[in-house]
């Protein structure tokens, strides 16, 4: 479980890219997006010293290759991964309150 107190703006960026992920699983531009999306928040967390939320997300990257002619491989692998990370800042989120 994440243990760091994410932003508000974080948490909600984290949330809308791990539901763009869900609508980029047979769709190559969006899933190229959710690369990207995920790469600036990626950047944000390690400048913002969220090392630990960071990782995560590299590691979801580390899964995540765009493919232009065939189905994700991993799609499902890195859906999960996303859900459970976005499913721990809510939860971080909501104890904040």
């Amino acid at each position: 479980m994440i243990e760091e107190n994410l932003p508000n703006n974080i948490v909600k960026d984290l949330q809308a890219v791990s539901k763009l992920h869900e609508q980029a699983v047979c769709h190559h531009d969006k899933c190229r997006e959710f690369s990207e999306r995920l790469s600036e928040l990626l950047v944000m967390l390690e400048d913002m010293k969220f090392y630990r939320t960071a990782d995560r997300l590299m590691s979801i990257l580390l899964n995540c290759k765009p493919k232009d002619a065939s189905h994700c491989e991993k799609a499902n692998l890195v859906g999960e991964m996303m859900k459970e990370v976005a499913k721990d800042v809510q939860k971080k989120a909501e104890i904040k309150k």
